[in-house]
């Protein structure tokens, strides 16, 4: 099996950490600037809790992507915990 699914997910879990510190950083501002939660920092806030919680599930997923075996590199201790992450939210 190719290592694309891989490769998509690890640069899939980049990027959304990089949106997240961004959006961090941009939540302070703009709170340094207003006393008022704003229609912007509710929806970075929202934003932040639902990459939050997508992230753990790419990491999960790059374990169990099929051919892959379970032993190769995963940092699940089990198929149950993987699978337990994987639907956790959904």
């Amino acid at each position: 099996m190719s290592d694309a699914p891989h490769v998509l997910l690890d640069i899939s879990i980049a990027q959304l950490k990089t949106l997240a510190s961004y959006l961090a950083e941009e939540m302070v501002t703009i709170r340094e600037h207003t006393e008022k939660a704003t229609p912007e920092v509710r929806a970075c806030k929202e934003i932040l809790l639902t990459i939050s919680v997508l992230i753990p599930k790419l990491q999960a997923a790059r374990y169990v992507i099929p051919g892959m075996g379970w032993a190769e590199g995963a940092k699940l201790a089990s198929r149950a915990d993987a699978q337990r992450v994987l639907s956790r939210g959904a």
